[in-house]
């Protein structure tokens, strides 16, 4: 089943004089599988959305439907067990450092499964396969987290959220702060995990990450959406209107438009395609 966002608002301290309205009758579907990217300003609500989808907060207005689970504002609709909810939608946030509390890595990672009632062989197999899976060989095991580099700390977050096999993946800002080839490595590990059928919700700035990563983009401007299409259909927007830079490929075919060669978009994701675009225009 798609996840649904059905006329779901959220204001930040309703009722008080400091209430903000961080999103506003906001409707779209997202089907298994998908990537899909949300792009917006700072305060444009995209945090928000995030923590909706595993009821870290309540809508103040309709409901987010994740398979059988309902985040709703109406008591009545809403999942009385919502526990199940954060094992289907795993979050990482954009500090790893809040993700990471126990004194080595497998017991971190191990602490997912642990807590949703794995025994404790059982949740080390998952942890050890986790963080394998995101590139940190078994020397890691017995590593604190705290002593890890900024790139291997995000990999033992991301890795405690796998362990907890969940079908839908929610990153906040992944790559911030990461080094070139960190990124790369990260960008390869989310393409991997989509390809084995989890949904993956990208909340970034990175338009390059973005263009290369995603197959859906949507942009989000003071609570509301504004864009949703395909990542191509950036060139259909003033980016600079909603606090946005133009993926370096797209700068560049603009640049190209303007000596003389035009280029088509359609199908560029990163630098190897801009190649074999222009090599196909020149001929």
């Amino acid at each position: 089943m798609p996840i649904s966002f059905s006329n779901v608002s959220y204001v930040y301290q309703a009722g008080s004089p400091f209430s903000s309205n961080a999103l506003s009758k906001v409707n779209l579907s997202i089907e298994p599988g998908s990537f899909v990217a949300i792009v917006g300003r700072t305060g444009s609500g995209k945090s928000t959305m995030a923590q909706l989808l595993n009821a870290l907060l309540t809508p103040t207005a309709g409901e987010v439907a994740v398979d059988e689970f309902v985040n709703s504002s109406n008591k009545k609709r809403r999942s009385k067990k919502l526990k199940g909810l954060r094992k289907k939608v795993g979050l990482v946030f954009q500090f790893p450092e809040y993700q990471l509390f126990l004194d080595t890595v497998e017991k971190d990672v191990a602490y997912g499964p642990r807590n949703f009632g794995a025994k404790l062989d059982e949740a080390l197999e998952k942890a050890h396969a986790a963080i394998r899976e995101v590139g940190l060989d078994e020397s890691f095991f017995t590593r604190s987290p705290f002593a890890l580099s900024g790139g291997e700390k995000r990999k033992v977050a991301i890795a405690g959220i796998l362990a907890m096999e969940p079908d839908v993946l929610v990153l906040d800002e992944p790559t911030a702060g990461l080094d070139p080839e960190a990124s790369r490595e990260t960008l390869e590990l989310f393409r991997k995990i989509n390809r084995k059928g989890t949904t993956i919700i990208l909340i970034s700035h990175d338009m390059d990450l973005v263009l290369a990563a995603a197959d859906r983009l949507i942009v989000l401007e003071d609570g509301e959406v504004k864009k949703d299409g395909s990542p191509s259909s950036l060139l259909e927007v003033d980016l600079t209107s909603y606090a946005l830079e133009a993926p370096k490929v797209y700068s560049f075919l603009s640049l190209l438009e303007k000596g003389g060669l035009h280029v088509a978009p359609e199908g560029i994701k990163d630098v190897n395609g801009l190649a074999r675009a222009i090599k196909e225009a020149r001929r």
